[in-house]
This record gives structure tokens, sequence and C-alpha cells, in this order.
């Protein structure tokens, strides 16, 4: 999700989902069609640092301003609209929700292997999250 990098990925040899959080609960679909159709035996979830979901309700008056100023809407649209979708979005922390979030796709997909992995943003370095 993040718009400060783009992964350099030959052509043909992925299916991307950007979601913010790394949140692929309601990217499920597009998932299933990547493995029904698409053949994916293998699912990299990559989550990085500095990630807007974490603490999202801590950027609700900046995403109201945000919606009013740049879109237009009245200021009540704005408050209904994040109050109904930032509890959905909101993450605890990246490293812990990208391993439920493994955890909860290979509970979903059990033929699927699924590797947890943290893009640091402050050194352009993709990590393997260690699993205990």
């Amino acid at each position: 999700m993040d718009n400060r990098k783009h992964l350099r990925i030959p052509n043909n040899f992925a299916y991307i989902i950007r979601s913010g959080g790394a949140n692929l609960r309601y990217s499920e679909f597009k998932v299933s069609y990547a493995i029904a159709v698409g053949g994916v035996k293998s699912i990299a979830l990559i989550g990085h640092n500095q990630c807007g979901m974490v603490n999202l309700m801590a950027r609700r008056d900046l995403f109201i301003r945000g919606l009013v100023d740049n879109a237009g809407w009245e200021k009540e649209w704005a408050e209904e609209h994040f109050m109904h979708f930032a509890p959905m979005f909101e993450i605890g922390n990246e490293v812990d929700f990208v391993l439920s979030e493994v955890k909860r796709l290979r509970l979903r997909y059990p033929k699927i292997q699924v590797a947890p992995l943290l893009y640091r943003v402050e050194d352009n370095r993709l990590y393997l999250i260690r699993e205990n």
C-alpha cells in the first residue's frame, strides 16, 4: 500500500495485491483467484515499518480533514466513513500483524506456502520475520 516504494518484480512472475497494513482479510477473493486460477503455490506477505495503519485512530482528525479539504466531503460523512472503516484496518504493530495474517492464511489455504516478510523503509531491505 505504501506509495513510497515500488518492488521490482519481473513480468509474469507474481500476482501483486497491495493492501494497507498487509491486511488481506478484505482481499481474500483475489487471493483465492490467484491460487485457483493462477496456480499460485506460495505467498510472500510483506509488511513494512512506519505503517500508517498502526495506531490509525490517532490519525482520525487528519483523515477527516483530508477528506473534507481534498475530496470535498462534508465533515459528518468523513467522520462516519472513518469510524466505519478504521476499526477494520487498524493494526497493533507491523510484525505482530504480519505474523497473525500469515497464520490465518496458512489455516485458510493449507497447501500454500506463506512467508512473513518485513520491508524496512529506512534501509530499503526486505527481512524474513522469524516465527516462534
